[in-house]
């Protein structure tokens, strides 16, 4: 079954992510729930979007510079992607965007992509949404304009509000992060001719750069793909096997400079030729962990704000070779809080041989969030080195058949949670 790491995370935030909207009215994103109540949400994908900004903001890791990407299809299909080259030579491995979140690329053949090994939720309000809105004017701008030409258009908006908690899952494939596979087929089409690989040549020069040179065709009809992977290049890839469709004896491969050519294969029942990639163990594990540091310190930038995401409060359990367990549906913002009055009566003997009594009223209320959590309890405050050190066991042991399991929920001291019906 592998090994899984599975985050349930509640943080608090206001009007974090907006649909198309129309005319001068900006729309929330929101989904109708079980309750036919409608909640704000934060797509998966304006997440991942802050996930790699915080993480790339924090000096945890690069992205992709626009010379690593290209666009492809035509007219309204165009899309963009990781270009050719970029994957082929494994450099696509040094950037954690397409290592954790996968990618789709059509512009090779066959087409490769990667399905990611980091899943992530929308994540959806806990309070529903009641259509507060706040109303708007670029007045100040609008005002040095009537100075200036006696006429004021202040270009007025709405735009919908919703501060409250809000809950997403992530889940991580520990066993898929860090490894890639690229295919380029034997038998191409290319100007609507078929043309099949007649040489593969990989190099490695005084500066080691890998070199890949893949021929396809003979003669005038020959179409060469040149490309490099820069070995050197942090964190560091590694070619660990790379499959071949032909024979062994195929005179037509050639496979030069490498130092130990075990790990090369041939499988000639594919129809493609299979480059494998992966990182080493170490930097497998430093990737994961600035994963965690990048969600544990999430930031987003909208409409002018910085909102912090940080969570308040995290259900996470470690697996391994066991099936894993979500808490979503387990968690619920209770919509109490704590509000004890009582009288104190202070009695002083009079001289007169009466007596003086004094009654004072107290209010004690308490308004922190309550959650309740079920089937749970061991519980921590959220710290980085606690959360980093909760994942140890699924990277220090040496058996591959060991089976473990632990959970634990991880708060803020901004909040309470009531455990089974028992408040601590």
């Amino acid at each position: 079954m592998g090994k899984y790491i599975v985050m349930d995370i509640v943080f608090y935030g206001n009007s974090l992510n907006y649909d198309q909207g129309s005319g001068n009215y900006q729309e929330l994103k929101k989904i109708t729930k079980w309750d036919g109540q409608q909640y704000s949400l934060v797509s998966r994908y304006a997440l991942r979007f802050s996930l790699l900004e915080t993480a790339k903001n924090a000096g945890l890791w690069n992205l992709a510079e626009g010379n690593n990407l290209i666009t492809a299809g035509s007219g309204d299909k165009k899309v963009i992607q990781p270009a050719t080259e970029f994957l082929l030579s494994g450099e696509i491995l040094g950037y954690p965007e397409f290592d954790l979140f996968g990618y789709l690329i059509t512009d090779t053949q066959p087409q490769n992509f990667r399905t990611a090994p980091v899943k992530i939720n929308h994540a959806v309000s806990m309070t529903p949404f009641n259509y507060d809105a706040l109303f708007n004017a670029n007045i100040g701008l609008a005002n040095r304009m009537r100075k200036q030409f006696g006429d004021m258009k202040p270009n007025p908006f709405t735009a919908e509000e919703h501060e409250t908690f809000y809950q997403y899952t992530t889940v991580i494939n520990v066993d898929n992060v860090g490894s890639i596979e690229s295919y380029l087929a034997k038998k191409i089409k290319d100007g609507g001719k078929d043309k099949t690989m007649s040489n593969i040549q990989l190099k490695k020069n005084e500066t080691n750069l890998i070199n890949f040179e893949i021929s396809y065709g003979t003669g005038n009809t020959k179409k060469t793909i040149d490309f490099t992977h820069n070995n050197d290049k942090e964190p560091k890839t590694t070619i660990s096997k790379i499959v071949l469709p032909f024979k062994e004896d195929d005179d037509k491969v050639k496979i030069e400079g490498f130092q130990n050519p075990e790990i090369i294969e041939y499988n000639e029942n594919l129809g493609a030729m299979i480059i494998h990639y992966i990182l080493d163990e170490e930097t497998k594990k430093k990737r994961i962990e600035d994963l965690l540091k990048s969600i544990l310190n999430l930031k987003r930038s909208i409409k002018g704000r910085e909102e912090d995401l940080t969570p308040k409060l995290i259900v996470m359990g470690v697996y391994k070779n066991l099936p894993y367990k979500t808490f979503k549906d387990k968690i619920v913002l209770l919509d109490e809080y704590v509000e004890e009055e009582y009288d104190e009566i202070e009695e002083t003997p009079m001289e007169n041989g009466g007596r003086l009594v004094k009654v004072r009223h107290k209010t004690t209320k308490s308004r922190k969030p309550l959650f309740e959590i079920m089937d749970v309890s061991d519980t921590e405050s959220i710290d980085e080195a606690k959360i980093l050190q909760f994942i140890e066991p699924l990277f220090n042991s040496q058996n591959a058949c060991e089976e473990y399991e632990e959970i634990k929920v991880f708060t803020d001291t901004s909040i309470k949670v009531k455990y089974n019906n028992k408040e601590q």
